[in-house]
């Protein structure tokens, strides 16, 4: 069963209409999404993630640590930390996510037009890649990577373009 959203307008206010991911994908419709980005403790590493290649979105690219969709009624924080423990299998009570922001973000790739206002939060934390336990449906591969490394993916289109998170993580990021 697809997951059901909630639709925005184009300015981020809520329409108090809950339609299907995929239909709002099919037709362009505004909607919440979060995005996690782990780094570790000193600020030199970033978590990525590589997306499966059955994904329909951007398959087999690089992306940040954890992103996904905000559930019909689901507020951000909640969503955050139900995909942290669904994608990278981590407990979420044992971490603090700090919200910094929230974006305005259209995407298109592969006929799937992802139009979001994402909420992004950050996760500082030395966490061991043995730890992590893969949702296999959506992720096929992580890793640590430093600034230069990010910057190197960015440049050579191996990243789904989150341009304003890699602003961000490059901002952080010594």
């Amino acid at each position: 069963m697809d997951e059901i959203i909630d639709l925005l307008d184009e300015f981020g206010n809520e329409t108090n209409t809950s339609i299907s991911k995929k239909e709002a994908h099919q037709k362009g419709l505004w909607h919440k999404a979060i995005h996690i980005l782990i780094i570790n403790k000193d600020k030199t590493k970033t978590l990525i993630q590589q997306r499966c290649n059955e994904k329909n979105f951007y398959p087999n690219m690089w992306d940040i640590s954890v992103g996904g969709h905000v559930s019909s009624k689901e507020d951000t924080l909640t969503s955050a930390k139900r995909e942290l423990q669904e994608e990278l299998g981590l407990d979420p009570n044992n971490y603090k996510l700090k919200e910094i922001i929230t974006i305005k973000e259209e995407l298109e790739n592969n006929n799937i037009i992802s139009k979001e206002y994402v909420t992004i939060y950050l996760l500082e934390s030395d966490i061991e890649i043995n730890e992590i336990t893969l949702q296999k449906e959506e992720v096929s591969n992580i890793k640590w990577i430093n600034k230069k490394e990010l910057n190197e993916l960015i440049n050579n289109n191996k990243m789904v373009p989150h341009i304003k998170e890699y602003e961000i993580l490059n901002e952080i990021l010594k």
